[in-house]
């Protein structure tokens, strides 16, 4: 008998052609989609903003997201405004920032340079003069985030001069890399080893060296589908949860590789998806969440939240609190996992950057980690953009909890 009775069985779910969308393509390859009672469709979507629209006006029932998405679309932030949940975490890291060799030799970036060390030659290439053109995937992502946390470590703000962002679908980054319409670019595996191994990138780090512990990608649907369709929801997380621990439990780089190829995920040679599922690529390859790492903790997304008024891509008062409990569906990750007989959270949030935390009733932790060696206290975030140059009183009141 199954633990769950969905209310509709046919469902369309949404990926985007990376590494880290393994995990539904995995729970289809398996049948663990079959074994929760859906029948699924795996649409592979063009790019991120067109996921999101499809999946905010109802053509996706799901999607693989980026984890501030569903937080800028409840927020209001996206210009759509269609509020969205996650009851999972699907992968940490896998990203990184790469830059042309042509300008990673200008500027003086060399192997085994440190974070902090490589965001300082950039400010200093930029403050002497020097333009840099940099892409990431989307406006609403830890790719833009992450990135420009990295160059504020060397002191380079919004308004600092000689920088310019821009926005492209991942499988475009290294056609635009070779072309010269961009100097780098933060994007998800495989396409900074791609830019590697066709002699164009210089890796300069992997995300998880600005933040090791964020939340990469999540499982996406609106608020209203979650309302309307719960034991679905409920079945879905259980299918791609059974998915995410054989990922993780034993080694399926092979099968998975052959699978990816079958599925024409990404246009790169098979020893090269093999090498990065191995963490022999360029960058580092994404970690597939697993027990309690697979729990979208709220301080994840807090963060998020935070980075869109660090940005200025919000800028009315807002609570915290209560917009990422209206993110994050608790009680339907809590039901699955606890169906599979996985590990139960003790609590929703954590200090963010505090290292090794306890979450689990049976003591398990997850790891958060900051660069910078700050923290994100979510009973106090005010005080995050605060130690980020913010008046503290300013702070406070735009955060109302």
């Amino acid at each position: 008998m199954l633990p769950f009775r969905p209310e509709i069985t046919h469902l369309t779910v949404g990926y985007m052609p990376l590494l880290d969308s393994a995990p539904l393509l995995w729970a289809q390859h398996r049948g663990y989609f079959r074994a929760a009672g859906l029948d699924v469709e795996l649409v592979r979507e063009v790019s991120w903003a067109s996921l999101r629209d499809r999946l905010a006006y109802g053509a996706l029932d799901a999607a693989q997201c980026l984890s501030p998405m569903p937080v800028a679309a409840t927020l209001g932030a996206d210009g759509v405004g269609v509020p969205m949940v996650t009851g999972l975490c699907l992968s940490q890291g896998g990203s990184a920032i790469t830059f042309s060799r042509s300008m990673a030799d200008r500027i003086g970036l060399r192997s085994g340079m440190n974070v902090a060390d490589s965001a300082a030659a950039v400010a200093q290439y930029v403050r002497g003069g020097g333009r840099l053109r940099l892409a990431h995937v989307f406006a609403f992502s830890m790719h833009h985030y992450l990135l420009r946390d990295w160059l504020a470590l060397g002191g380079i703000g919004l308004d600092t001069a000689g920088i310019e962002l821009s926005v492209a679908p991942p499988p475009q980054m290294v056609r635009l890399l070779e072309s010269g319409a961009v100097d780098g670019f933060c994007v998800g595996e495989p396409w900074n080893t791609a830019a590697v191994k066709g002699g164009l990138g210089f890796v300069v780090t992997p995300t998880s060296s600005i933040w090791d512990g964020g939340a990469e990608k999540v499982l996406g649907v609106t608020r209203e589908w979650a309302q309307q369709f719960p034991q679905t929801h409920r079945a879905l997380l259980a299918a791609v949860m059974s998915a995410l621990h054989e990922l993780t439990s034993r080694d399926v780089t092979r099968e998975l590789t052959t699978l990816l190829h079958r599925l024409q995920v990404v246009s790169v040679p098979d020893s090269w998806i093999e090498q990065v599922l191995r963490g022999q690529g360029a960058g580092t390859p994404p970690r597939f969440a697993q027990g309690l790492v697979a729990f979208p903790r709220r301080s994840q997304l807090m963060w998020c939240a935070l980075q869109m008024l660090r940005w200025r891509q919000w800028s009315t008062p807002l609570s915290l609190a209560e917009l990422t409990t209206s993110v994050v569906d608790v009680r339907a990750f809590c039901d699955a996992a606890a169906t599979l007989e996985l590990p139960l959270p003790i609590t929703d949030a954590i200090r963010e950057g505090a290292g090794a935390v306890p979450l689990g009733a049976d003591g398990a932790i997850v790891e958060s980690r900051f660069i910078d060696g700050g923290e994100l206290d979510p009973a106090n975030p005010a005080e995050y953009l605060a130690a980020r140059g913010w008046n503290r009183d300013v702070a406070r009141a735009v955060i109302a909890g």
